[in-house]
């Protein structure tokens, strides 16, 4: 029974034409766009890497122009603050000088995002995050030094400046409540994720 045959099968080997026909439209012609497929593939990769690498040697060289700048601010208004013995002028200085490290920690972060993308190619939502509560945090830092440079307190800084500087403190800290949630909550999901595994 094992030799059995039936009509129904196909043959051995196809038809001269047939052949023809596929390498002419079929394999041969997939083969070629293939190749160009990945040929243009890598160099768009490529290219992305190149600019991604700039982009980052752009971060750091900006992180360092910061940081340096920042020291050389800070070292100015302290050694004016003591030559004229101004106690008042040295706490907005130091403010001053947070809410520029705070800056430079903003640049760092995305240069970090940057090279995770470079190692891993793949990005993050959670330096996204970090960015937003560092920026947050640095607006709070600056309303309250400008408060106190404007009015020596609160008694001094009129109503509605107070009311709008208010509602930003409100703001400010409501968005670093709610991305601190939602870090939390990628935090678990992570964890979540990586149990799973």
């Amino acid at each position: 029974m094992a030799d059995y045959k039936t009509g129904l099968q196909e043959p051995e080997s196809s038809p001269p034409f047939l052949d023809k026909a596929r390498t002419k439209h079929g394999k041969g012609s997939n083969e070629a766009e293939d190749l160009l497929a990945t040929f243009l593939g890598q160099l768009l990769e490529r290219a992305d890497t190149i600019i991604y690498a700039v982009v980052g040697i752009s971060f750091l060289v900006g992180a360092l122009f910061a940081l340096g700048y920042s020291f050389w601010e800070f070292s100015i208004k302290m050694s004016d603050a003591i030559g004229r013995t101004d106690v008042a002028s040295i706490a907005p200085g130091i403010i001053q000088f947070v809410s520029d490290l705070l800056l430079v920690l903003i640049i760092m972060e995305v240069l970090s995002t940057v090279l995770h993308y470079l190692k891993e190619r793949a990005t993050s939502l959670q330096p996204f995050l970090f960015i937003g509560i560092v920026s947050a945090t640095r607006s709070i830092l600056s309303i309250g030094a400008r408060l106190s440079v404007e009015g020596n307190g609160v008694q001094g800084v009129p109503s509605d400046e107070f009311t709008r500087a208010m509602i930003e403190l409100g703001v400010s800290a409501a968005v670093i409540l709610a991305l601190g949630i939602t870090l939390k909550l990628l935090g678990k999901q992570g964890r979540v994720d990586s149990l799973e595994d």
